[in-house]
């Protein structure tokens, strides 16, 4: 034992002399130093981190010979004036040189690794990297929208990845920009996965308050999806599958440093082959519905692909060209012998494109110019085929084209002085058709189309002066077809109280004019049962939010407490639009809400884990004309405590992370003996848990190459949760009609979910 001991202690030794001796050959002219850094970490099998913004744009030369790990270390010190600084034997860090780095952290980063490695925050956003987040419980391949459910304030009561509810908010209510095209569908499988393919190369900014006032057209955050604009040196790919789909991504040079072209593509095979994992998902999404046992013949599946051109035909302008499609299909046929055929159809498709033009004049003063085009299609036909000649038909149509161009303007006065400012249009245009008909007759039960174009002009200053950091903007949006103005500021303020405290104060004020209303028409397609319309005076007013936070930061020694408090108001709403009511009540009733909460983080680091733990406070509340007395209740969504701790530990190739998520029961309405509404939203469903779990294996690692294996479980222990109580319309005769009655429909949380993927990076 000894003798082993001792052996394994040599050979430890040895490996950690030889690491610092060895020496390999390296040669560079002017290289990126991202790429350099890539190069040693394989040759000296370390790892370095480090933010992606300080070494974007540095560039490291080194004449042809062998280097020692410290020899290259003093070079790149010596013509960037970085610090690298060893953790151990393996793991280095890249920083500002001391002098620097608290100005450096005030005006950029804030936190880095919020969360996970990958997960940055800013003073006034957040920056995901998808390509370099680590393993997050429950997530399989970095999937974007489920990685921003990590973070407190963001919620799914419904446990999919599109329904994010943001501070109170809706899901309608996110703004979601992918290169500047606004995706209303971004998601597959009725929202349980993201359609944003997370192995493309891009960057995600997430704001939740203090937004920039170039941002508007919805009330809550904004998630502005950045795909890359790197032009490699050669073609440059990625591969993966998982239980679901498979995907590819390449990067194409196609003229040394000047073009570039980018292809993704992720398609499923759920029509062919109905793996665990989605039959998991289908009985969850489909409950309550008459649609089960997929197979070859009653099919979903889904699909999406992008393409970008990038060009730069100088060191002060670049240009770029972005589209992307993202499209879903159900196809099922349910049959009763000696009857009919019941087939139901359903389609939608979200797909656009962007021109993205920056044009750099001088050091200071920059340009950028995007065009837009997004169009959103939702087709569902419900057909009972009683023979050849007889049948009853239902049809559903929802259709958004949304375009526009937007002029904005940089000018930075000095390193504590800068000023945006820029303006935009956009045109809106939203139509409905609900109809019924068969063999002799069709009519429309609800049919709609509405437009507008909208002018808007902004203007945002940023001022630091020693330990403050001010910004302030504000936003003029004219609604062309409603004759309506909104002035929106937008105000933040940043104290470095303490080298450890940092307090944050913003105000912002937010409009709406495109969102969603439940739809009043039935369908066994319940839930795909909300359509977007365009604002209009009267029923469907505009939407209009102020949110005030205010919060504190410490940082120290690897620990990190992040505590915000918020208090949000929203006029404009309507009864429709938060769903309280069922789908066959008609009136349409304006009201207004409030929410106010707190979200807090405690998180510690190591090079080799980490560990975090989130709890969110909030209470939403909403009220309408001529319901409950015209007092306060609860929302749907409204899940009053939420707390999450989570775990990661790094073991050289290998990554673990679990995360136990529990939060109290959304609110639900109770009825009487009569089966009609008692109480609005005054009963509380049971409190929800789950242990989730994510693994990552490097297969293989070398200078061109990556392969790396993943296992995700979601809800280990397999805990079954009623995760929200539903009113339906009952008619039993005719007194139903004209006083309702009610029934409860149970929805149920997803089982344990495994999930396995194998991806190629080449």
């Amino acid at each position: 034992m000894k003798q082993l001991l001792s052996f394994l202690l040599l050979g430890l030794f040895s490996f950690s002399w030889a690491q610092k001796i060895d020496k390999f050959p390296f040669e560079y002219s002017s290289e990126r130093m991202e790429k350099v850094l890539v190069d040693v970490e394989n040759k000296f099998k370390i790892k370095y981190s480090y933010l992606d913004s300080i070494v974007a744009q540095k560039k490291i030369t080194l004449p042809k010979r062998k280097y020692s790990l410290k020899e290259i270390n003093e070079s790149i010190e010596l013509q960037t004036s970085l610090k690298i600084t060893q953790i151990d034997n393996r793991f280095y860090t890249i920083s500002k040189v001391q002098d620097s780095i608290r100005n450096y952290q005030l005006k950029e980063i804030i936190i880095e690794g919020f969360v996970a490695q990958g997960i940055n925050k800013t003073n006034e956003k957040f920056i995901i990297y998808p390509q370099k987040v680590e393993t997050l419980p429950g997530v399989t391949d970095a999937d974007i929208l489920l990685s921003l459910q990590q973070l407190p304030g963001v919620k799914s009561p419904n446990e999919t990845a599109t329904g994010l509810h943001v501070r109170g908010g809706t899901s309608d209510q996110n703004l979601i920009l992918w290169d500047g095209i606004r995706l209303y569908h971004p998601g597959h499988l009725f929202g349980m996965i993201s359609g944003i393919n997370p192995n493309v190369n891009q960057t995600v900014n997430y704001y939740n308050k203090s937004t920039n006032p170039k941002f508007g057209e919805r009330i809550s955050s904004v998630i502005d999806i950045k795909t890359s604009d790197v032009i490699t040196d050669k073609v440059k790919g990625k591969a993966g599958i998982n239980a679901l789909n498979a995907d590819l991504y390449f990067q194409i040079p196609i003229i040394k440093k000047k073009l570039g072209l980018q292809l993704s593509g992720r398609k499923s095979f759920t029509e062919w082959w109905q793996s665990p994992t989605f039959n998991q998902l289908a009985d969850k999404v489909f409950q309550n519905t008459n649609f089960n046992d997929f197979d070859n013949q009653n099919q979903f599946d889904f699909e999406d692909y992008s393409a970008k051109i990038n060009f730069i035909p100088s060191n002060k302008t670049s240009i770029s060209v972005t589209g992307i499609v993202i499209d879903n299909n159900l196809n099922f046929i349910n049959e009763v012998p000696n009857y009919s055929v019941n087939n139901q159809k359903m389609n939608i498709i979200n797909y656009g494109y962007s021109f993205n033009w920056t044009q750099k004049y001088s050091d200071s003063f920059t340009q950028k110019m995007l065009l837009f085009y997004s169009s959103y299609d939702f087709d569902y036909e419900k057909r009972q085929q009683f023979s050849t000649t007889q049948f009853e038909a239902y049809r559903k149509l929802n259709r958004i084209v949304d375009s526009g161009a937007e002029l904005n303007f940089s000018n930075v006065f000095s390193d504590n002085l800068s000023l945006d400012f820029g303006y935009q249009l956009f045109g809106n245009d939203a139509s409905h058709l609900f109809s019924s008909f068969n063999q002799d007759i069709g009519f429309d039960l609800s049919l709609m189309q509405l437009n507008t174009i909208n002018h808007i002009g902004y203007s945002f200053l940023k001022y630091k002066i020693k330990d403050w950091d001010l910004h302030g903007g504000a936003r003029y949006n004219w609604y062309g077809k409603l004759r309506i103005g909104s002035f929106e500021p937008r105000i933040f303020i940043q104290k470095q109280l303490t080298d450890h405290f940092i307090w944050q104060t913003t105000y912002e004020r937010k409009s709406q004019i495109l969102s969603q209303v439940r739809e009043n028409e039935a369908n066994d397609l319940s839930l795909e049962n909300y359509v977007w319309v365009i604002s209009k005076n009267g029923d469907n007013p505009i939407q209009k939010g102020n949110q005030f936070t205010t919060g504190l930061i410490f940082k120290k020694n690897n620990w990190v407490v992040d505590i915000d408090l918020y208090y949000k108001t929203i006029k404009g709403i309507t009864s429709f639009s938060f769903g309280f009511s069922n789908q066959f009540d008609t009136a349409v009733r304006s009201g207004n809400g409030f929410t106010k909460g707190i979200d807090v983080l405690v998180q510690k680091s190591s090079p080799t884990w980490r560990a975090w733990v989130t709890y969110t406070y909030q209470d939403s509340q909403n009220r309408f004309e001529d319901v409950n007395e015209y007092n306060y209740f609860q929302i749907n969504s409204n899940v009053k405590h939420a707390f999450n701790a989570s775990f990661n530990k790094k073991w050289n190739l290998f990554s673990v992370t679990l995360g136990w998520f529990i939060h109290s029961g959304k609110p639900f309405s109770s009825l009487n003996s009569d089966n009609q509404i008692a109480t609005f939203n005054s009963e509380r469903l049971p409190i929800y848990h789950r242990l989730d779990i994510s693994a990552i294996y490097q297969l293989r690692e070398t200078k061109s190459t990556n392969l790396k294996i993943g296992l995700s479980l979601y809800n280990l222990y397999n805990r079954k949760s009623i995760i929200s109580k539903e009113l339906e319309r009952r008619y039993e005769d005719l007194a139903d009609y004209s006083v309702p009655k009610y029934s409860i429909q149970d929805y149920y949380s997803l089982g344990i979910t495994p999930n396995l993927f194998l991806r190629y990076t080449f």
